[in-house]
């Protein structure tokens, strides 16, 4: 990117007064993934600043970019801001996490629009990014998924997890297998990395059609079976074919019956996740049903916290798991049986504002009836 940039601003020609400016921030906090690169948005606040419209800006730009591919050897340029929680226009809640604010630069992204639900000609007309993480490959289209490389570390800790690990490891002893939910499945994140610490069968849920074809492309680049399942589709027949990961492109509220439904047929449930910002708070209900009564499990809980009340906003939740765990059983788990194992503080939301994940133990029925 230096020597790009470098070659730009040598070149001929008056340049503008912002820049210097432009020229930093892109060095600093541009991102490659694959044959994309995404500039940081702060660069281009500068020419907003400065009074340069965005079709001036792209004009005055256009040498770079294409120094900029020739330099990373790259093909797609696009500017990179964050998933807004609500629709601009009317205030809806961004419930698929589309990323509205993404803005191509150069390069075919693909249409500018698709239909709802896009079809099969839509997928193949858009433009698809693969990036590699953890040794997992994980593949979407950002004019239509949303992408978190914050992510890296949850995804990385997931796979050596001792709870992960054991769960796998007692049911390679017992001959069961075991299986763990994503409730927010997006692409892949969390649950590609059950799937490479030997989960027997993931389930995954997202809204965003998009995002499950990027989780049905990503299984298929990392060799794990996978199947898409339709409304139509009785998952007992679905579950006798050699298949690691089902994927469900509907709202998650209905996993408790899909559950319930494959229950009889799915290895154990020993891992749940709720991967949902800013609270996750209305899958905690779906997560203790769907965990495993016999054997007990964990839920994997996504949460932002203000940093002074970390400790007690976690010990919130265990509470209120352990009152969801002591309904579903039909008895109450004596005071603490529900365990916080361990808060993973991730990563900065906002000022002041930690994305956390909380770890809680859920013990089987039988402990206490």
């Amino acid at each position: 990117m230096q020597r790009a940039a470098a070659e730009w601003l040598a070149g001929s020609g008056e340049r503008p007064e912002w820049t210097a400016s432009f020229v930093q921030k892109v060095n600093r906090s541009y991102v490659c993934y694959g044959s994309m690169v995404l500039l940081p948005s702060t660069a281009f606040d500068e020419i907003d600043r400065k009074g340069d419209s965005a079709n001036t800006s792209n004009l005055k730009l256009h040498d770079l970019y294409k120094l900029i591919a020739k330099h990373l050897k790259i093909t797609h340029i696009a500017v990179t801001r964050p998933i807004p929680l609500e629709d601009e226009d009317d205030g809806v809640e961004n419930i698929i996490r589309a990323p509205t604010n993404f803005t191509p630069l150069s390069g075919d992204f693909g249409p500018s629009t698709a239909r709802l639900p896009p079809s099969e000609s839509d997928f193949e007309a858009a433009y698809w990014v693969t990036a590699k993480q953890n040794g997992i490959n994980q593949i979407w289209a950002p004019k239509w998924t949303m992408f978190s490389r914050g992510n890296i570390s949850e995804k990385a800790r997931l796979m050596t997890l001792r709870s992960v690990l054991s769960a796998v490891e007692e049911g390679q002893a017992n001959s069961t297998g075991c299986t763990a939910i994503d409730l927010y499945a997006g692409i892949g994140y969390f649950t590609f990395s059950y799937l490479k610490a030997g989960v027997t069968k993931v389930l995954g849920w997202d809204l965003n059609p998009w995002s499950t074809e990027g989780l049905m492309r990503g299984a298929k680049a990392n060799k794990w079976p996978a199947v898409k399942v339709s409304s139509d589709d009785r998952l007992a027949d679905v579950l006798e074919r050699d298949v690691r990961l089902l994927v469900f492109n509907e709202d998650n509220r209905l996993a408790e019956g899909r559950i319930d439904e494959a229950r009889s047929s799915l290895p154990p449930i020993r891992h749940v996740n709720c991967g949902l910002l800013p609270t996750s708070r209305g899958s905690w209900p779906i997560a203790v049903h769907a965990l495993d009564t016999d054997l007990g499990g964990w839920i994997h809980v996504h949460e932002n916290f203000a940093v002074e009340e970390i400790r007690s906003k976690a010990e919130e939740v265990r509470r209120e798991i352990q009152r969801l765990a002591g309904q579903r059983a039909g008895y109450d788990f004596r005071d603490g049986s529900v365990k916080l194992e361990y808060v993973n503080k991730l990563k900065s939301f906002a000022p002041g504002v930690m994305h956390c994940v909380i770890d809680i133990y859920v013990p089987p029925r039988s402990t206490h009836a």
